[in-house]
């Protein structure tokens, strides 16, 4: 093993190589670097997923359309969308109870 891949160990490091010395290990300094590296491998956060974009226009419009009791209308207009599930849900924000029930 070079000076340049042990210039990141730790005492812990060099206490890990010392022992698998004494228990016979053949090549030490290799294994303790396979495991630093394994273990940088796993300490990588993983990539947060994108948030969907709603589109709050569409959504609105949807809300209304369903207030007039045009559902195919809203289908058509969340269907339009990147994000048909999100923006779909969204509308309700913009859906009041009472005038739903006034329109039916």
């Amino acid at each position: 093993m070079t000076a340049r891949s042990r210039r990141s160990w730790t005492a812990a490091d060099y206490d890990s190589e010392q022992i698998l010395l004494e228990l016979g290990h053949r090549d030490a300094a290799a294994h303790v670097t396979r495991v630093r590296r394994a273990l940088r491998t796993l300490r990588r956060p993983k990539p947060r997923p994108q948030r969907p974009v709603i589109d709050w226009d569409a959504a609105r419009r949807a809300a209304d359309a369903v207030t007039r009791g045009d559902l195919d209308e809203a289908t058509r207009i969340v269907d339009a969308t990147d994000c048909p599930r999100d923006t779909a849900f969204a509308a309700f924000r913009f859906i009041d109870p009472v005038d739903v029930l006034d329109a039916a």
